[in-house]
C-alpha cells in the first residue's frame, strides 16, 4: 500500500488540497483492502486443502502398507499349507 506523502503546510489552502489528498489517498487503501479482503476465502481454502491432502494421503498410505503387513502372516500360512498338501 503507499503511503501518504505529508507536504509543507503554509497556508489555507494548501490545507484544503492535502486534506482532500489524504481522503483520496484513505479511499484508495480502502478500496485495495477490500479486494484482499474478498481474497481471503480462496485463499484460506487453497491452504488448508494444501496441508489436508496431504495428510489424508500419508494417512492411506500408512494405513494400506499396515493392512498388507496384516496380510503377510496370512499368505506365509496359507503357502505353508499348499506346500504341505502338496508334499
Amino acid at each position: 500500500m503507499p503511503n501518504y506523502i505529508k507536504q509543507p503546510i503554509n497556508s489555507h489552502q494548501e490545507l484544503v488540497r492535502a486534506i482532500e489528498a489524504l481522503k483520496g489517498d484513505v479511499a484508495n487503501q480502502e478500496k485495495e483492502l477490500a479486494t484482499m479482503a474478498g481474497k481471503i476465502p480462496g485463499q484460506l481454502f487453497k491452504q488448508a486443502s494444501g496441508a489436508i491432502v496431504p495428510a489424508i494421503l500419508n494417512t492411506a498410505t500408512i494405513s494400506g502398507a499396515w493392512n498388507i503387513l496384516k496380510l503377510v502372516p496370512v499368505a506365509q500360512s496359507l503357502f505353508s499349507l499348499f506346500k504341505k498338501k502338496k508334499g
